[in-house]
This record gives structure tokens, C-alpha cells and sequence, in this order.
């Protein structure tokens, strides 16, 4: 059994922001929108959260959370309720280090990444498994179990979080650690809340797949640790006010390389080449690696989108051009394992031809084995500028796909963005990569697909120029699903489900009508009354499908 607590109330009550105020909070990075709210909190802490969920809890008005706002999921778009956002809650501990260990930090949910990422440098450390984008919120990161490029060497967010703080339906505080709260399928965790009432929270009855990357509903395991259950319920079951977390080393220096490529086929060679180094030199403890921890994809498509970009003036200066002719590109990122300056790294590089001595010698050997030295651009360690420039190539193609699709809203067009967060076996890349190529242009659809190519965690985002091919888009993410998870894969990888009326159908198409029942039970036990974010990763109830 675990016991929350009842935090007392605040010297005063917590104010709703004012009204003008609430208009920049209508909407994600989505696209939807804008929403409705009722009003707007900021809480600074979490007694201040709990008063206004306790006050949820008596009056009956629906809540729903919000961190950063990044969701691409629609999750963070109010549809009429009362929004808490958490980004006055920014604390950050001091990291603690333990004897024969790496470190652990307390840091509260409206922390971004970026602010914890810098804080953690000053000590040497560095919190790995984080998503692209880094104004991110750890709360956000936390309800979505996000990942990122890193995660074919650090995992996903769940791996990593040691202990939750997280508020319930009424309030109440429940501090969690990893391994306190254990349960089976058919078992049911109890939480006694502060007034002497037991919660028994059933334990998901389905299995899910093991694969690198998921964010399909409520986390279920063999046994299923009540941490888990949180990471990745997108506030439907609580409010995650803060977290601890497992932390890193930072690597002796790092190198970033930008290698266009003739086509797909080229591109999953050197990748498959790239990634098999990896994992067998930190199978062996092999420091020469070399030691891959990222390789991002872009596709033909995408590389045209930033010509045109070039083309029409809308490029920033700081932008890479995309190599002449070039129908692929990849991004990989080396972590080392000893400091070095540029001009050493260099040197190692061009002796690497014909040498096995190192990982930058293996790395070069690698690259002109596959014929993509050539193409290659490479960010040295120490030149945080042009690694920056590197990581911003590939960025630069959903900012450029978004940036397509608000001009043609504003041209008067009824479309929205369509995309996809599927993720297969590596080794069944090349078929996933010919479906969805097969399924955009047999329905007329421009798209675009980029992602983790490491993970094989891809996103085929279609550009439609009206609602008829919207719903053709959305008609072939249906058949992308289908063919990720023939292909052992699944639909939903990193993003989470959210209010994305396509995403929650995936969902059940991805685990089918029991498991959808199982996560309703978990709903129920854990907000009986249904107030917590309203028909996010689950329908509203007496909604229809």
C-alpha cells in the first residue's frame, strides 16, 4: 500500500490569471486549435496546485494540465476546462551523487530541458533520453514517456525516473519510489488517500511490445512498477508535480556529422553499418566504437522543402544548404571517449582511411566504405556552433513542413497537419520506408518523412492543400499502422495520443478493444469522476468512438 498526504493550503489563495492572458494558451504545437478555456492558473508550487484540484473536486469543474505546450498530439488544447499550467514550478535541486553512482536530481515539472541540461553541465552530468525540442517541459516529458534521438543509446524517459510527485483527483500529494509499488496483470495497487479511503488500482491486463520507443496508453509490465503507470498517462491519472531523475556523465567530447547521400538505399547501409559499430563495441565495453548514440533521417522530399526554403528567401542566413543532387541525408551523432580538441580529432580523422586504431580512424574507415566521406560534413568536438548548425539541418524540415501548411491555411485552405510516430525493427526499415512512400502518392499526397532512424522510429507527415486530402492522409496513416505493426512494430512511438481523434483510433486499432477496457478501469480507480484532461488518450466518457 502506498499512502498520499494532504499538503496544507497556501497563506493565500491562488488567483486565475488574467483573462487577456488566456488566449496564448489555446493552443500546442499541433496545429489545432485555437481552444476554449474557462480560466487559467498558474500555481508556484504544489500546495498551490492542490488547492485548485481540491477545488476541482468539490465544484466538479474538469482540469487540464498544461507544461510547454508542445504536444503534437492536440493534448495541451483546451475544449472549455479550467487549465493549470505548470511553468511557475521550476525548481531545480542540487544534483545528488552517491558513492559508485552517477547522480540523481529532484526538479519540478515546469522545468525545461534546456535550463536543466545547463545546470547539469556545471557538474559534469546530463540528463539523456530528451526529446528534440528543448524548451520542452519535464512535466510534458514525463506524461508522454518522450523520446528523443539519443534514445538508441539512453532509452526512453521511463528508464530514467527514480521517483514521482504527483497530485490525485483530490488533491492529495502521493510521493512515489521506483520499486515500492509492484503489481501483476490481475492485481491492484492501493493507494490510501489522506481521509482513510483505499483506491485499488487494477494493473493492466494486456502485454505490450518490447521496442526501443512507446508511448501507447498506460504502461503495463511483468510486474508493473506504479511509477510507470504515471510516466506516460498524459495527466489523465494526476498532475506530476516533480520527479527524480537518473543522470548521466557527460561524454569527454562529442562529434556531430551531416552525410547526404544518393538515396534510401545508401542511407540504411551506412546507417545499419553506423548502428552495428555501436552496439557491438558497448556490447564488447570496446571504446574505440566508435560509440553512436543518434542517427537521424531525412528523405528526398524533406532535402527539396529546404531548397525551395533557399529558393524563396525564407531560409534563415545560419541554414545549411542540402548537397546538390543529394536524395538523402543522414545526421549521427559519436560520443568519445576521451577530450580532445578539433585540430586532434581532425588528424585522426584523415589517418583514418586504413586504420582501425580508434573510433574517429573506424568512423572514417566506415564512411568511405560506404562512399559518403565525401558528402560528409563533420562538427568537431569543441565546436558548439557548428554542431548546433548540424542538429538545425534536420530541425529545419518540420519547421519547414509546418511552415507549408500555415501559409495555406491563410490562403484560405481547410487543412491540417497529418503526421505519423511509427516505429519498426530497424532491419524492416526499407519495407516501412516503400509503404509509406507507396501509400502518399498512390492517394496524390505531397509528404515528407523524417525521424530516428536508429530507433526505426520514423515520421511520414503528409502536406495537404485541402480537407478532402487531409482525410486521405488520414486514411493512409491507417494503413501505416497496419503495415508498422505486421512489421513488428507500432503506431505510436514517442508522441503520445492526446486528443488526436486519429491517433486515439490507432491506438485501439494498435491494442484492441480489452486493452482500451483495462486502461478505462485504471481511468476510473484513479479520477472517479473523470475531471482530469477530458477525453485525452481516452475518449470522454459518453463520447462516441
Amino acid at each position: 500500500m502506498v499512502r498520499a498526504q494532504r499538503l496544507d493550503d497556501p497563506a493565500t489563495n491562488l488567483a486565475p490569471a488574467d483573462p487577456a492572458a488566456v488566449s496564448g494558451y489555446l493552443e500546442d504545437a499541433s496545429g489545432t486549435g485555437p481552444g476554449r478555456a474557462a480560466a487559467l492558473y498558474r500555481p508556484g508550487d504544489a500546495a498551490e496546485a492542490a488547492q485548485l484540484i481540491r477545488r476541482s473536486n468539490r465544484e466538479g469543474f474538469p482540469l487540464l494540465f498544461q507544461a510547454a505546450r508542445s504536444s503534437l498530439t492536440a493534448g495541451a488544447v483546451p475544449q472549455g476546462e479550467v487549465l493549470l499550467s505548470v511553468e511557475r514550478m521550476a525548481r531545480i535541486d542540487a544534483p545528488v551523487v552517491a558513492e559508485g553512482a552517477v547522480g540523481q536530481v529532484r526538479v519540478e515539472a515546469g522545468v525545461r530541458l534546456i535550463d536543466l541540461q545547463r545546470e547539469l553541465t556545471a557538474h559534469g552530468l546530463y540528463y539523456p533520453p530528451v526529446p528534440t525540442y528543448q524548451q520542452a517541459m519535464v512535466g510534458g516529458v514525463l506524461a508522454t514517456n518522450a523520446g528523443g534521438a539519443a534514445s538508441f543509446k539512453y532509452g526512453n524517459t521511463r528508464r530514467w525516473v527514480r521517483g514521482l510527485e504527483l497530485l490525485l483527483f483530490n488533491g492529495d500529494l502521493l510521493r512515489l519510489e521506483r520499486g515500492e509499488a509492484l503489481a501483476r496483470a490481475g492485481e491492484s495497487f492501493m493507494v490510501e488517500l489522506s481521509d482513510g479511503a483505499r483506491l485499488p488500482v487494477p494493473a493492466p491486463t494486456y502485454r505490450l511490445p518490447e521496442l526501443p520507443k512507446l508511448s501507447a496508453g498506460y504502461h503495463a509490465a511483468e510486474p508493473l512498477d506504479l511509477v510507470d503507470l504515471f510516466v506516460g498517462s498524459e495527466g489523465t491519472l494526476g498532475l506530476i508535480v516533480a520527479a527524480t531523475l537518473e543522470l548521466a556523465r557527460l561524454p569527454p567530447s562529442v562529434l556531430v556529422g551531416l552525410s547526404f547521400l544518393h538515396d534510401n538505399e545508401q542511407a540504411l547501409a551506412l546507417a545499419g553499418a553506423l548502428r552495428h559499430a555501436a552496439v557491438e563495441a558497448r556490447r564488447l565495453g570496446d571504446a574505440r566504437g566508435p560509440d553512436v548514440r543518434a542517427i537521424e533521417w531525412i528523405d528526398a522530399r524533406g532535402l527539396d522543402l529546404l531548397r525551395e526554403a533557399r529558393a524563396s528567401g525564407a531560409a534563415r542566413p545560419e541554414e545549411l544548404a542540402p548537397a546538390p543532387g543529394a536524395g538523402s541525408a543522414l545526421l549521427f551523432e559519436v560520443e568519445l571517449p576521451e577530450a580532445m580538441d578539433a585540430e586532434t580529432a581532425a588528424a585522426r580523422l584523415a589517418g583514418g582511411a586504413g586504420s582501425d586504431e580508434g573510433p574517429l580512424e573506424r568512423l572514417a574507415a566506415m564512411l568511405g566504405a560506404h562512399e559518403a566521406l565525401e558528402g560528409t560534413q563533420l562538427a568537431l568536438p569543441g565546436d558548439a556552433v557548428r554542431q548546433r548548425a548540424l542538429r538545425m539541418f534536420r530541425e529545419a524540415v518540420p519547421v519547414r513542413v509546418n511552415e507549408k501548411l500555415a501559409s495555406r491555411r491563410r490562403d484560405g485552405g481547410d487543412v491540417a497537419k497529418v503526421g505519423g510516430d511509427l516505429i519498426v525493427p530497424f532491419e524492416r526499415l526499407g519495407e516501412a520506408i516503400a509503404i509509406y512512400e507507396a501509400g502518399f502518392r498512390e492517394r496524390g499526397l505531397e509528404f515528407a518523412i523524417w525521424g530516428h532512424l536508429s530507433d526505426g522510429n520514423l515520421h511520414p507527415n503528409a502536406i495537404p492543400r485541402n480537407s478532402d486530402e487531409a482525410l486521405r492522409a488520414a486514411d493512409a496513416m491507417h494503413e501505416f499502422a497496419d503495415a508498422a505493426i505486421r512489421l513488428g512494430g507500432a503506431p505510436l512511438a514517442e508522441h503520445g495520443v492526446g486528443r488526436s481523434r486519429l491517433k486515439q483510433q490507432l491506438l485501439r486499432r494498435f491494442l484492441g478493444d480489452e486493452a482500451i477496457a483495462s486502461m478505462q478501469r485504471v481511468k476510473r480507480a484513479l479520477d472517479p469522476h473523470g475531471r482530469l484532461a477530458p477525453g485525452v488518450l481516452l475518449p470522454a466518457r459518453g463520447a462516441s468512438r
